[in-house]
């Protein structure tokens, strides 16, 4: 029961990318924001109704979803979706993935429609994507790492670049908390009521936290080999580290979410926060490469 409710957002959230930005844009469907889907839409107490709908991309049969429209919660996640892979794409192409530049092209008019509808959001994300590239920027394309004293002559930009690689050498935490801290402003624009977005926001620090976290952990062979930035091949965390930072910040979203007032689908939201990321993390570190049954979402509540 509770898969196929989460199912009807996951659908619901594709119609409403592609009646908002057109069918090109469905392709940036993704688990985090329909997430973000649903945890707004159960703190603001929304209830989208849903039917069962013929999917244009598997036309056998229908598959249950939520209508989108109208949705306030549908419509942020579908917004959000739109604006963070527009700078996914241009990390990835900076990452030195030219076939992005194809994906990207067909998609600029969803991407400036997405900037228009939330310049709050877009303003957000860019900020910290650009705090991002400058702590990445000492790093890309070097396979080695060396520390450099200070100069008298140095300008405040090298200085401050200098003073953002130490910290990140000594820990992953820097930029950890500069994803955080975006995921965290994106979810101040939520369609929740304002006694919410307090609780709202440090939930979103946290997620962004783990997310941000697990995809390193996950990705430092790759990154290592391709000389891509990874603050866990800069600083030389083991393995009991990196699992001690993301099972805090897990515990801290936890935290956060549990002063939250949920409305329906609490269960799916109890699930994926208090089993589901966990089940992600030990998939990481188990190094499996298989993905996970539900998308991370235990089962034990199913009919």
């Amino acid at each position: 029961r509770e898969k196929a409710r989460y199912d009807a957002w996951y659908c619901g959230l594709c119609r409403r990318l592609g009646a908002r930005y057109g069918t090109a844009a469905r392709a940036l469907l993704s688990f985090d924001c329909t997430f973000l889907a649903l945890l707004a839409a159960s703190v603001s107490g929304e209830d989208s109704p849903e039917d069962l709908l013929r999917c244009p991309f598997k036309p056998f049969g229908k598959k249950r979803a939520m209508l989108g429209s109208p949705s306030a919660a549908l419509d942020f996640a579908a917004d959000v979706c739109v604006i963070l892979s527009e700078f996914k794409l241009s990390d990835d192409i900076a990452d030195g993935k030219p076939l992005r530049i194809a994906a990207k092209l067909p998609l600029l008019c969803a991407f400036k429609k997405a900037r228009l509808r939330r310049p709050e959001v877009y303003a957000a994300v860019k900020k910290h994507m650009r705090e991002l590239a400058s702590v990445e920027a000492p790093y890309r394309g070097s396979r080695v790492f060396p520390r450099r004293k200070a100069a008298k002559n140095d300008s405040a930009a090298e200085l401050r670049s200098q003073t953002l690689r130490s910290q990140t050498l000594r820990s992953p935490d820097l930029p950890a908390n500069i994803f955080g801290e975006m995921l965290r402003d994106v979810l101040a624009s939520a369609p929740v009521p304002k006694k919410e977005i307090p609780a709202l926001k440090e939930t979103g620090f946290f997620i962004g936290r783990f997310i941000y976290l697990c995809d390193a952990w996950d990705d430092r062979e790759s990154d290592k080999k391709h000389s891509l930035f990874n603050p866990f091949n800069i600083c030389g965390c083991t393995r009991d580290d990196a699992e001690f930072i993301i099972n805090i910040s897990i515990n801290s979203a936890i935290s956060a979410y549990n002063l939250l007032s949920t409305g329906r689908d609490r269960a799916i939201l109890d699930n994926i926060l208090f089993q589901g990321l966990f089940a992600v993390s030990d998939a990481v570190f188990a190094k499996e490469k298989q993905p996970l049954p539900n998308n991370g979402i235990p089962t034990a509540h199913k009919a």
